[in-house]
């Protein structure tokens, strides 16, 4: 690297100066040529521009204007690339060479009298006068360039691509002479490139950079960069689909290799932000990391690389994927949610607040010298030169680590960490000691007075930034861990896996297919340009902002989530399709009219929503989530409007593939039952359960009964499915019998079932077959389907009574058809609407009293469905009910090992 010519011998004469104007000037011309023709390096360019600047100075006080006038033109056309930092195009590069060649040919005088030059600059030092600092370290060729596009990215972006209900003020135009940096435009931007653009000269690419000046391949590999892409070598798991849908709620868009070639392949033409690889292939680890490092080279940003093991991992297999490059080694993972917790830790401490790097240095040009490094590498620094006034900047500033300098005047840096130690909020901050003292006994006494390091000058700039880099990241992660964030769910909002869990489990649940609610995808317009105009920091805070505004207007039953940087998911359990739409329309309106930015700078924003109603995605959460996304793309269409909700309709190919997974699952009694328990609010401690019809496939793919059914029903099924579901009931509640357990199960019946005549004599034969009592079993008919067919229900009804089996109604509503329906069927139990444990209204409570107590009056206990919170539990105990069945009590699973006597009491 250049550095400047030194000026500490000066002539004793003016003729002295004027003989040395035109080798100077002559030395400047080389100086320049080489930068020009070789690598663009901003800092020989400083050099040259601060020296030109000088040598004109010297120039003018001499007499000799010509040459001083051609050293500022020199010095200008240098300055308009370096503030801000940008790189030179052809054109502006044939403009400094054009200066250089007027450079060569002037003249000189003898006049004047010599005045000492300006005092050299930071970045000024010749390499010999460090100070303790090698100032003048040559940094790699492009390490600047990112802040160049960056910079420029962003003015293009506000230039062009501001989303259009920002009021911001034009900006000035820029003067002609001076050129425009050569960056590939931001994805975002809409502007049509200018006709013939300079092409940049081959100084301007770089190898390997996270920029290339020039070329189509620059513009992919930046776009690429951006994109929220996740590579998953699954294992085709339970927890690997569940990692899966939740990465997709966060936002990621997946990629599901069907092979480790296929993503060998896959990382060697792209890079995503995310790579997960699966137990059981790790023993590809160190080949899958070498691709991971060489696309993280490739985009110049962070490709996060987690590994999972299927078994306890020992030293060897840790220290393989540590060598591998792996951010993280998960061991045995208990569910998806640890994945995702390890990820959001990642995510934190490379997504946060800059680092805050306090500098304690009584040698200004030292601490300049440190602050530069740090800003550079995108922290925030803070010089303070006198010790005295350290403690009154801690509480201001709150640095995540101190840079102490040892040796002091009034007080020294072992003194002065005592003293910071002492306040229990930096108890934990780290300090790091930067000096040239060379006594290693020194050294220790700075660490037993409460230093963590021992840093020794002279240290290249790059073991400044990783020795900073890694102690502030373990320090935020520790105190994470020690401070854990309060959830979010306090203000309204929760985690996008909290989020896709609930929504399994809702569309899990034997009547989701007929259930009202649904799932809103709601997008911010314009995020990307906005991102671009006013930057990451600031566009977190409106995010943060516009999260209040939509959790303010949230409903009692509401569910919350961010999805990704711009996005939401609105989880309802109640609403019709009607009341979604009017909803969101409200939740528009209440954007639109909000007033966000500055009260000096206003910013109006808008959001697009998609809806998918339960009925059309039930049973599968991935499916919702993509119907919903779906539909905000159509809602956010130039001819859109705003909200869409997506229509039921039947996928044929879908329903056949649920129809051929039925067929084989009856040939080869693959169905499979869980229970959920049906628990008494009254202390009594029956073993009382809800059968659940559930048939996994290939790919460990489960379709709840709200997918079969509807398609068994179409497939002219139901009735042989209804026989399975009985038959594999009943040899449950036998076995349990034989273990001395007294168990009943709940479990519905079609329609179809019930209107077969052939079905009573078949359940005779079952219950003498299996040896069950009758009565461990109740049958469940819907009531829409007994409103339907009175005659033929109570019929079935009277015969089922006549074996001794017990019955249940299930979707119970006051009024007439309901009271109907209590007078004709004589069955044991009911079970209510959902409609009745939601938040209910008093109207609804009251309502709710008076059927309880008609059911109660004629001899009926009384089931509460769907029961998800301990408040509603409560209310639906104080109206009466007899027992509650729901989320709340147990999700549902294959053992029936629940206990009700610690429930009861």
């Amino acid at each position: 690297m250049q550095v400047r010519e030194s000026i500490a011998r000066r002539p004793r004469s003016r003729v002295a100066y004027a003989t040395q104007i035109p080798m100077r000037t002559g030395d400047l011309c080389q100086r320049g040529k080489h930068l020009c023709q070789g690598d663009w390096d901003i800092n020989t360019a400083l050099l040259l521009a601060e020296d030109a600047e000088a040598l004109a100075s010297t120039c003018h006080l001499l007499g000799n204007a010509t040459t001083a006038n051609r050293l500022e033109d020199l010095a200008e056309s240098l300055w308009t690339l370096l503030d801000p930092p940008s790189i030179p195009d052809a054109e502006a590069l044939i403009e400094i060479q054009r200066h250089l060649a007027r450079l060569g040919g002037g003249e000189s005088t003898s006049t004047g009298i010599a005045q000492p030059a300006e005092e050299a600059r930071l970045f000024g030092y010749a390499a010999a006068e460090t100070n303790g600092f090698p100032l003048l370290v040559r940094p790699p060729a492009d390490y600047w360039k990112r802040f160049s596009t960056l910079a420029a990215a962003r003015r293009s972006a506000t230039a062009h691509a501001a989303p259009p209900e920002a009021d911001a003020a034009p900006a000035a135009p820029r003067p002609v002479s001076t050129p425009e940096p050569v960056t590939i435009p931001s994805p975002a931007a809409t502007t049509p490139p200018a006709a013939n653009p300079p092409s940049a000269p081959p100084s301007a690419a770089v190898a390997n950079g996270p920029i290339v000046a020039g070329g189509s391949d620059s513009g992919e590999v930046a776009s690429e960069a951006t994109h929220r892409r996740a590579c998953h070598m699954a294992d085709g798991s339970a927890m690997a689909a569940e990692v899966d849908l939740q990465l997709r709620a966060q936002g990621y868009e997946l990629d599901l290799p069907a092979s480790l070639e296929e993503l060998k392949d896959l990382l060697s033409r792209s890079a995503p932000s995310l790579v997960v690889l699966d137990g059981i292939f790790q023993e590809a680890i160190e080949e899958v990391g070498a691709l991971v490092r060489a696309a993280r080279a490739r985009v110049g940003q962070r490709v996060l690389l987690i590994a999972l093991s299927e078994q306890k991992s020992d030293l060897a297999a840790r220290l393989r994927a540590m060598r591998a490059g792996c951010d993280a080694f998960i061991v045995q993972p208990a569910n998806a949610e640890e994945v995702l917790g390890r990820l959001r830790e990642l995510n934190a401490a490379e997504n946060a607040d800059p680092f805050r790097i306090m500098i304690v240095e009584d040698d200004r040009s030292q601490a300049l010298f440190a602050e530069s490094i740090l800003r550079k590498n995108g922290m925030q620094a803070l010089a303070v030169n006198e010790a005295s006034a350290v403690l009154d900047k801690l509480d201001e500033f709150r640095p995540d680590l101190i840079l102490m300098d040892l040796n002091m005047p009034v007080c020294d840096g072992m003194e002065l960490t005592a003293l910071i130690r002492e306040r229990e909020a930096y108890l934990s901050t780290p300090i790091v000691f930067l000096s040239g003292e060379g006594d290693t006994d020194k050294h220790f006494e700075a660490l037993s007075a409460g230093g963590d390091d021992f840093l020794t000058k002279p240290i290249a700039p790059r073991h400044l930034i990783t020795a900073v880099t890694s102690r502030v990241r373990r320090a935020r992660m520790l105190e994470r861990k020690r401070k854990p964030a309060i959830r979010e769910a306090a203000k309204g909002v929760h985690d996008s896996a909290q989020l896709a869990r609930r929504l399994t489990e809702m569309l899990a649940m034997e009547d989701a297919a007929t259930r009202d609610g649904g799932l809103m995808f709601i997008e911010l317009v314009h995020a990307g340009s906005l991102r671009d105009s006013i930057g990451r920091s600031e566009f977190r805070q409106l995010m943060d902002r516009l999260t209040a505004l939509v959790s303010e207007r949230l409903g009692g039953n509401d569910m919350l989530a961010r999805c990704g940087d711009s996005s939401f998911l609105l989880l309802n359990p109640d609403r019709s399709v009607g009341a979604l739409r009017e909803q969101a329309e409200q939740l528009r309106q209440a954007v639109a009219t909000t007033a966000f930015g500055t009260p000096r700078a206003p910013r109006t924003l808008g959001v697009v929503i998609g809806i998918c109603p339960f009925a059309v995605a039930a049973g599968d959460a991935k499916a919702m989530i993509d119907a919903a996304e779906r539909a905000q793309l159509e809602a956010a269409a130039p001819d859109g409007t705003g909200v869409v909700v997506v229509e039921a309709g039947i996928d044929e190919s879908a329903q056949s593939a649920v129809i051929e997974a039925i067929r084989v699952a009856l040939d080869k009694s693959s169905f499979r039952v869980v229970f959920q328990p049906i628990v008494s609010l009254h202390g009594e401690e029956e073993e009382q359960f809800q059968a659940l019809l559930r048939l996994p496939t290939v790919g460990d793919r489960v379709y709840a009964a709200s997918e079969l059914v509807p398609a068994a029903e179409a497939a002219g099924l139901i009735v042989e499915v209804d026989r399975w579901m009985l038959d594999s009931c009943l040899g449950t509640i036998a076995s349990h019998l034989r273990d001395g357990r007294n168990l009943r199960l709940f479990v519905s019946q079609s329609a179809r079932s019930v209107r077969d005549p052939g079905l009573v004599e078949w359940m005779r034969s079952a219950l003498e077959s299996h040896r069950v009592p009758a009565s461990h079993i109740s049958l469940e008919m819907r009531m829409t389907d007994a409103a339907e067919a009175l005659p033929e229900h109570a019929a079935f009804a009277l015969s089922m009574k006549e074996l001794g089996v017990s019955l249940t109604l299930s979707g119970l509503e006051a009024g007439a058809q309901g009271t109907a329906m209590l007078l004709n069927l004589p069955v044991d139990y009911v079970k209510l609407a959902p409609r009745y444990t939601s938040d209910a209204d008093e109207g609804l409570r009251n309502e709710l009293r008076e059927l309880v107590k008609l059911c109660h009056d004629s001899g009926r206990r009384v089931i509460a469905p769907r029961v998800e919170e301990a408040r509603v539990a409560a209310s639906l105990w104080a109206s009466g009910i007899d027992l509650i069945q729901g989320n709340f009590v147990q999700q549902a699973t294959r053992e029936t090992n629940y206990d009700f006597q610690t429930s009861s009491g």
